[in-house]
């Protein structure tokens, strides 16, 4: 089933783990790059949340990111998150961040629990622990879950729009 963008949003947590080292930090940084590239010709804003110092694109173009402080909190214990899931009748929740087998994994199950689809974004997302990634990856799949990455997710909502131009348009980022 393909997701709609119009009822899709990406919430990325704590992104600064990318300082961790330069390999994951500059994949990390590409594939930030084609989300909000993407998310500003689809319409969807993606939400930054918690630890993060992100300001500007590296493009030099207006940040399409919005920022929610959460101050330790869980994703789901913030009532402006929740309010804003709610009054959008939003559905898919895409999720990324770090770190995937702690903060990630908890939102997720605390969101399919909610009834909400769940796609996590594998290559925006990182494990405290590598070894523990791909149980993790099991765990979600085995409740409903997709595992899935910005380039898979972007022409999915390109084709669900049916929009020929703008599926032209995401073809082309992904080149």
């Amino acid at each position: 089933m393909l997701a709609d963008p119009r009822q899709s949003v990406v919430a990325i947590l704590n992104p600064d783990w990318a300082s961790a080292g330069a390999r994951e930090e500059d994949a990390f940084r590409v594939n930030l790059l084609l989300l909000e590239a993407g998310c500003r010709l689809l319409g969807v804003t993606p939400l930054v949340v918690g630890d993060c110092k992100l300001q500007t694109s590296a493009t030099g173009t207006p940040q399409v990111l919005q920022m929610v402080p959460l101050d330790g909190f869980p994703l789901w214990k913030d009532e402006r998150f929740v309010e804003r899931m709610t009054r959008d009748d939003l559905r898919y929740l895409y999720l990324a961040g770090a770190w995937l087998e702690e903060d990630v994994l908890i939102a997720a199950l605390e969101g399919a629990a909610r009834g909400y689809d769940i796609r996590l974004l594998s290559d925006l997302s990182a494990a405290r622990r590598e070894a523990e990634r791909k149980p993790m990856f099991d765990r979600l799949v085995a409740h409903g879950m997709l595992v899935t990455t910005v380039r898979q997710t972007l022409l999915e909502w390109a084709i669900c729009l049916g929009d020929s131009g703008l599926i032209e348009e995401i073809r082309k980022f992904l080149k």
